[in-house]
């Protein structure tokens, strides 16, 4: 069977091509070179012809770069169907868990856009931008087995709601505010009974007496003090009080049974409900 000329192949032909290959892979619209390349190469019989047709594509419009050696397949309308989230999906290797904000938001837990997309890794990865939304990649020496809420919304694995706001209150540095990690709170305690036993079960690992201590003191001021019960174990042995808000003031009341200083107005924590 004669080959045919490989030079001749066109940008629209390569498109559909990568188009095709994207799908195969189980990641729709998103090109991946270091994976994708090897099926352009087919048509084209040669590696330096198919970063030609690569190179084509984003100068017409049809590939927008989304970090290096990876680009969002452009349609016919000018639209990208991938969202941030998807693209999480296809550029992280697992394990991974998108938390913080972006995740809260995720669960409508919080109204805001976070443009911050905190994602829990185990190796170390290079942040890249999206559209204004950044993500950037946190390590960690901890297994990250779990932890990931079901969803048909989106491939990328979403940490589910007592690991998002769990995260959110230990680092007050992504971008989620006291005030909205209480209002997160506050609507999980309302959709049910049980959320208290998995947010306490969800950082019972963490030998983190700190954060125990602040949950508990919110969940006890939000639900009442039978719904903070299953945090009481979790407080740790030490005097040294707890800042309800990290980096706050240092002055404030001390509450004796969780050992936390409240350094922040409880009134305007609970604006939401007044708001809402």
């Amino acid at each position: 069977m004669a080959v045919r000329d490989k030079g001749r192949v066109d940008l629209q032909e390569a498109f559909v091509h990568l188009s095709r290959a994207t799908s195969l892979a189980g990641r729709p619209g998103i090109l991946v070179l270091d994976e994708d390349l090897s099926t352009l190469d087919g048509l084209t019989a040669s590696r330096s012809r198919s970063r030609d047709l690569i190179g084509g594509l984003e100068r017409e419009g049809r590939l927008r770069r989304v970090r290096r050696g990876a680009y969002a397949l452009v349609d016919s309308t000018g639209g990208v169907r991938s969202g941030l989230l998807d693209l999480v999906a296809a550029l992280t290797p697992s394990p991974y868990l998108v938390t913080g904000g972006r995740a809260l938001q995720f669960h409508e837990l919080s109204d805001q856009h976070f443009r911050r997309v905190h994602v829990v890794v185990t190796s170390q990865l290079r942040p890249w931008s999206w559209r204004g939304d950044e993500v950037r990649y946190v390590r960690t020496d901890k297994p990250l087995r779990g932890g990931a809420a079901r969803t048909r919304r989106t491939p990328a694995r979403i940490a589910a709601p007592e690991r998002a706001i769990a995260d959110s209150l230990s680092h007050p540095r992504w971008g989620v505010s006291l005030a909205q990690v209480v209002e997160a709170l506050d609507i999980m305690l309302a959709r049910g009974p049980s959320f208290p036993e998995r947010l306490a079960g969800g950082i019972a690992g963490r030998d983190s007496h700190a954060l125990a201590r602040r949950l508990g003191f919110l969940v006890s001021h939000l639900a009442g003090p039978e719904a903070a019960r299953v945090f009481l174990p979790l407080r740790g042995e030490g005097k040294a009080s707890t800042p309800l808000q990290a980096g706050g003031r240092a002055d404030g009341p001390i509450d004796g049974t969780w050992q936390v200083r409240v350094n922040a107005d409880l009134e305007r924590l609970l604006q939401h409900r007044v708001i809402g």
